[in-house]
This record gives structure tokens, sequence and C-alpha cells, in this order.
């Protein structure tokens, strides 16, 4: 009896061992892909029209943002996400940040401080749902990267185009999600549901990087990490 149990240890022992080689190798390949498809460019498509569109992109901790412009001819956002909807009622910014992200750390997680293992395990494998963070700003922020572009209306048509596709719409209106946990949500931002799911594969870094080339703008083949978006700008 004694036998077999050490048997069935020794067994359970190299299954263990084998997983964790296993998991080692995957987790190994998937930064290196980020690393190696991160530096294959996408270069910008070549326009002779004008370029009357001023947009950016920022860097925010480990996401990545659009802003743009609140009232375009192209898009009025706030008729999308409404200055009511805040917590703050103003009908004074010129500009929003646009940004995709797991849903769930979104109305769970004031900080990272507060992240869990669970929200962390289940978001990294797209269990979590996705949902889109709207931040209205009166300027555009100067205390973190970011990179201006001067695009045309059709291009910008494009990009709006890609955003309002994320966005998941009830009666013709974006879902406003409600967190009950403070700190969730600031003064001046909402959260919004999103189609499709946030992963390790589908991070705001990628959906900004494809987003850029929907607006046929430079960006890198794939990339999780908001550094590879930034790269290929030479930051």
């Amino acid at each position: 009896m004694k036998t077999k149990q050490k048997k069935g240890i020794k067994k359970a022992r190299t299954f263990i061992k084998g997983l964790g080689i296993l998991m080692t190798l995957m987790v190994l390949s998937y930064f290196i892909l980020c690393f190696v498809l991160a530096l294959i460019p996408v270069e910008k498509e070549i326009t002779t029209e004008p370029k009357k569109v001023t947009i950016y992109f920022m860097q925010s901790g480990v996401h990545t943002d659009f802003i743009v412009p609140v009232h375009h001819k192209v898009q009025d956002w706030d008729d999308l996400f409404p200055y009511e909807n805040n917590k703050v009622y103003d009908t004074t910014f010129h500009w929003i940040g646009l940004g995709m992200g797991d849903k769930r750390f979104f109305l769970t997680t004031p900080t990272f401080n507060d992240l869990t293992l669970s929200t962390a395990f289940r978001g990294a494998f797209g269990f979590n749902g996705a949902a889109i963070h709207a931040y209205y700003h009166y300027e555009i922020p100067a205390d973190r990267p970011i990179i201006k572009l001067q695009i045309t209306e059709e291009q910008y048509r494009r990009l709006c185009k890609y955003i309002k596709k994320t966005i998941r719409f009830d009666k013709n209106k974006p879902v406003l999600l409600h967190s009950k946990v403070k700190g969730t949500t600031f003064d001046y931002d909402r959260y919004y549901d999103a189609n499709g799911s946030y992963s390790i594969v589908n991070t705001s870094n990628s959906w900004v990087n494809e987003g850029l080339k929907a607006a046929g703008q430079r960006g890198c083949y794939w990339t999780a990490f908001a550094g590879g978006i930034f790269y290929q700008y030479g930051k």
C-alpha cells in the first residue's frame, strides 16, 4: 500500500513539475511575441487630403487612451457620453479621453493596491468583459507620455466608427455602467459597457493600436503594452 502511495505521489510531483515547465514556456512565448510583434511597423497611409483634425493618444500607467475633440462635425461625443452622466455637470470641456479596459477591474478596483488575484486571473483570460472609460478633459494633460497627430476628416471618421463599434448600445444609447465601490469613478468620467472582452491578447494598448491602424496611422503589427505603440513613434 505504501509503495502505491509513493508511486502516486511521485506521479503527482512529476505532473506538477511538467505543468510548471509548460506554463513557464507559455509565459516566455507570450512576452517574446509581445516584443517581436511590437517591433514590426505598420506604416501610415499616404493621403493628399488636408489634415484638419487634431487627436492624441496618451499613456496613463499601463494603459493607453485616445484623446479626441468633444465637439466636431464628424462626431459630437457628448451625444454618446452625456455631460450629465458625470458626477460634476460641466459643458466647458474641450477634449474627451476614450479607452477600453477590463470591466470588472474598472468597477471594483479603485487602485492597483485593491487588485485581487481573482480579478487579475479572470481579466488575463477574458472572463471579466470589457468597458469603455470616457474621461472629459479641459486641456490636454502635460504630465504623462502623449503623442499628437494631425489627421484628415475621413481618417477621423474611420477612427470614430472603430470606437463606436466597441461600445455596446441599448436603444441607440451606450450602456452606462454603475459601481457601488467608492473611488472607481471620478468627477468627470464614467464607464460604459463594451463589446468583446479585455484580455492579455486584447488590451487597452492593442485596442488603441488597432484604432490607429483603422485611421490610417502608424502602428505596430500587435502589442499588449503601451511601449509597443510609443516605440513606433520614437518615444
